[in-house]
């Protein structure tokens, strides 16, 4: 079954939370900046679908728990949700 993998609603506290903007996050990443503002909004990006590439998704975890000392999984978790997709779902990101 497909999944559409997205940030968390908490997103934004839990980076702050680790005293991390999301620009930092973003850019150690590799992951463009504009990337993120759309998938925090993603009502405000019609021509988009909201979802992101596991690849995108593991990128952002994988910095974070690194940044915070953290083990991937429970970064991963922490800043990711997935749910099912619809099979017109792809992700974009």
């Amino acid at each position: 079954m497909r999944r559409q993998i997205r940030l968390a609603p908490t997103f934004r506290d839990t980076v702050a939370r680790a005293e991390l903007s999301v620009a930092r996050l973003a850019r150690a990443a590799g992951v463009a900046e504009s990337t993120i503002f759309h998938l925090i909004n993603p009502a405000a990006h019609p021509e988009r679908r909201g979802g992101m590439r596991r690849e995108t998704a593991w990128k952002l975890a994988n910095v974070f728990a690194r940044l915070t000392g953290q083990d991937p999984d429970a970064a991963y978790g922490a800043l990711i949700t997935e749910t099912p997709a619809a099979v017109s779902d792809a992700p974009y990101c």
